[in-house]
Formats: structure tokens, sequence, C-alpha cells
């Protein structure tokens, strides 16, 4: 355990008395009467931090206006990585993206085919990667062997992508994903 270290707070009415505070008023007042100059140099890293950081919150500013889309449920924070605990294969890697945008062939073949969209029989509701992951009661039992979570984004951040893989084997879906 850390040892504890003792804080005092002291408010002090001005900085009259006090040398060193007296002498950097004192340089404060003189910068307020420098001329600027727009030649300054400016490191490029320091310019690329900030640009960097602007850009960030533009993204995620545009992002969140974005919340009616199924990606922002899986990812809310553009800076939050999606990372998996384990290593995965290739064919493990394009189930995984197709899931996290919630398009898989079996959800979404019915658009190359020309078809109606295709329904859950059990739920009367229509067959989403969401659906099939989090809400459908009919897999509720085969679901709670692998994972407990009803959320999209938790699922992505906290289950393992082996119990994703096993639990859509259960159902008989993981060659179709």
């Amino acid at each position: 355990m850390a040892p504890r270290t003792k804080v005092v707070l002291v408010w002090i009415s001005s900085h009259v008395g006090i040398s060193g505070n007296e002498k950097v008023d004192e340089l404060a007042k003189q910068a307020l009467n420098q001329e600027i100059h727009d030649d300054k140099q400016v490191i490029w890293s320091d310019l690329k931090l900030k640009v960097n950081t602007n850009l960030e919150k533009l993204w995620q500013t545009d992002w969140d206006t974005e919340d009616e889309t199924k990606l922002h449920e899986i990812r809310p924070n553009l800076k939050e990585r999606l990372n998996y605990d384990e290593r995965l294969n290739s064919k493990q890697e394009t189930v995984v993206s197709r899931l996290r945008i919630s398009h898989s062939r079996f959800t979404h073949e019915y658009l190359l085919e020309g078809e109606q969209q295709p329904y859950c029989t059990a739920c009367e509701c229509p067959l989403t990667v969401k659906h099939i992951l989090v809400e459908c009661a009919d897999f509720l039992l085969s679901r709670q062997k692998y994972y407990k979570t009803t959320n999209m984004h938790t699922l992505f951040r906290e289950v393992k992508a082996s119990q994703i893989w096993d639990y859509l084997k259960e159902i008989g879906l993981y060659g179709k994903s």
C-alpha cells in the first residue's frame, strides 16, 4: 500500500509580499505589451497532435449524430479499440468483422438474390445479426451457455470470439456467417 501524503491547502489573499509571485506578475504584464509575431515556427509534432485531437472531436461529434445506425450501438466511441484477447484465423476475422457491422451472408443474402427479407420463425421479426446474437428467444438457452449479454456493445467488448463461434456452431449458423 502506498504511503499516505498529507495535502494542506492554504489560501493567500494576494501575491503581495511573495517575491516569486511578484516577479511572475511583472513578467506577465510585460508580455501583454509585447508585439505579436506571426513568423514563429511551430514544431510539427505539436501541430499534428492538436490537429489530430480536433479531428477526433469532429469525427466523434459527427458520429454521435448517427445514433440510429447499427454500428453506433456496437462502437459509440470511435477511439475505443475493438480487440479480442485471443488470436483469430482469417476465417474468424472475417466472421467477426461481418458480425460487428451487422452483415452476414445468412441475414443479407436476400438482397443479392432479390428476395424478401427473412423473418425469424420463432419471434416473427426481421432476421438480423443483432436478433440472432442477443435477442432471439428461440436461441436463449444456447446463447446463455456461452454469454449472457443482451447488448451488441458489450458482446464485442467482453465476450471471447471462441464463445461466439461455439454459439453460432450450436445453433447451426457458423458456416453461414
